[in-house]
């Protein structure tokens, strides 16, 4: 009692005042705010409607109810009637294609793409068409910084290493090249030490101890294994013998079949040295839709669940194969974004398929069907599925093709959820970096797209992108088509450039 008695003294003499309640300060505004939007996570498999989505120093702060205490921010975008999910990410690109790597990235980041695994990411010869992996880190960091428009650049992988070794080859091509046990271990162990791969890319021709001997390797020490298989080995075997991921569904369409088994072991038994012929390549879209067999297509899809292993299927790529001869499809208006000179290369791929018979057409159009239908089986069983496109090959345009892709997983039995995932949490997941990406919630980076429709309902909303925001900077609308504004216009600079040249 002795203080309130002091002041009422005190007071009586003037010299106490009244202290006002302690104020708490007001928080410090944050660099962005997306007020009342439906966030759609992926990672935790929500749609929750009414939230305030916080983002300071390029990482989500907070998702907190629209109603919740007023907080400030330098800037706000209205998120009313609108949906935020996480940027996509492909799982499968060839952006290391020297003259068009900048065009890429841009078509990429302007269509909400902003993570790519490269998969195809070195070299032989400095300065050549193909971009070394050190120019790659190089446009990994200033993407980083800013100083580059572009998707992160999340993994890199070597170039494709395989058996297929030319008499002439010199050292460096015999390192991507081993032909036996010894040779694989000694190129896994020299990669490491000299271009430190995050992924080493597997071609298709290799010797079968070769192969076996580098996944070994590989695995002993660590480092992730993916591509394409060789053909004397099943998607079964492969993911036994510690394969990371396998890409492009012609694989497990070929295995879900009785010919697999018989055209794998014509493929061992040839390399063996037996007298028999090389296999029929051409017959395989249709052999294996008329072989097609449950139980066999499980078991592959079994041993994919047990071993872990990732399955990138690339359906445009085989969609590619039976649509070359339309003329709706070869004249895509988005060519419009691709140099006369790329056009050039993809040409012929498409004429290749367009003068085949209307009997090939039709298998494999129906091979296409079926590697939506063992897609759709595979992930139902468990198989972790992530979206890839092959960007910059034949008819795959970089960007825009990603939600083609998505479309197309929908097709295969993913409900919009499960496809946003595969461009998303799942690759978040593979990557080792669930603290960063694959989820809109808090601590994540902030890289995020900004939707006038409900991917949920409709997976072909992804295109209905109002906003991208990269590591918390946004880009409206306006600065993604001054980007593919940037593309168009190179694109005709370099035609009639090459128009001159010629």
């Amino acid at each position: 009692m002795r203080q309130p008695l002091l002041c009422l003294a005190l007071l009586l003499t003037g010299a106490c005042t009244t202290i006002p309640d302690a104020q708490p300060a007001a928080p410090e505004p944050v660099d962005l705010l997306v007020r009342n939007v439906t966030v759609i996570d992926p990672e935790q498999a929500t749609r929750t409607p009414g939230r305030d989505v916080l983002i300071d120093n390029g990482r989500i702060t907070a998702v907190i109810p629209s109603e919740s205490a007023a907080h400030g921010a330098e800037s706000v975008v209205d998120g009313t009637g609108k949906y935020l999910i996480p940027g996509l990410m492909d799982m499968h690109t060839h952006s290391s294609i020297r003259p068009v790597h900048i065009s890429t990235l841009k078509l990429m980041a302007a269509n909400g793409v902003t993570g790519i695994r490269e998969m195809g990411s070195d070299c032989i010869e400095r300065g050549k068409i193909g971009m070394c992996i050190d120019e790659m880190r190089e446009s990994r960091a200033k993407i980083e910084s800013g100083e580059l428009v572009g998707p992160r650049i999340l993994e890199l992988s070597s170039l494709k290493i395989d058996s297929n070794r030319p008499e002439d080859a010199d050292d460096v091509w015999k390192l991507y090249r081993p032909t036996d046990a010894e040779q694989a271990q000694q190129t896994v162990a020299l990669l490491a030490a000299e271009r430190r791969p995050d992924i080493l890319k597997i071609g298709d021709e290799f010797q079968p101890e070769a192969f076996k001997a580098l996944l070994a390797a590989a695995r002993e020490q660590g480092t992730k294994t993916g591509g394409h298989l060789p053909p004397m080995f099943s998607m079964a075997e492969a993911a036994a013998m510690g394969m990371t991921s396998i890409e492009h569904a012609r694989d497990l369409p070929l295995d879900c079949s009785s010919h697999g088994a018989v055209f794998r072991g014509q493929v061992m038994a040839k390399i063996m040295g037996e007298d028999v012929p090389w296999p029929d390549r051409k017959a395989i879209p249709g052999k294996a839709r008329d072989g097609f067999d449950e139980e066999l297509c499980a078991a592959q899809i079994a041993a994919l669940v047990e071993h872990g292993t990732y399955y990138v299927p690339t359906h445009l790529t085989r969609e590619m194969d039976y649509r070359a001869g339309e003329s709706s499809y070869r004249e895509d208006a988005r060519r419009a974004y691709i140099p006369a000179m790329q056009q050039g290369q993809w040409n012929p791929d498409l004429d290749r398929t367009a003068e085949a018979p209307p009997e090939m057409v039709r298998d494999l159009a129906d091979f296409f069907r079926l590697g939506l239908k063992t897609t759709g089986m595979a992930h139902d069983a468990g198989v972790k599925i992530m979206a890839g496109t092959d960007a910059n090959d034949t008819m795959v345009f970089p960007g825009f093709s990603l939600h083609d892709e998505l479309r197309h997983l929908v097709a295969a039995g993913l409900t919009p959820m499960e496809t946003l995932q595969a461009a998303t949490s799942v690759p978040a997941e593979y990557l080792g970096r669930t603290a960063d990406f694959g989820g809109v919630s808090e601590g994540k980076i902030a890289d995020l797209l900004l939707l006038s429709a409900d991917p949920t309902a409709d997976i072909a909303n992804t295109t209905r992108i109002e906003a991208v925001i990269f590591g918390g900077q946004l880009r409206d609308r306006a600065a993604l088509d001054a980007l593919l504004a940037d593309v168009r216009e190179w694109v005709s600079l370099a035609d009639e450039q090459m128009k001159g040249a010629n």
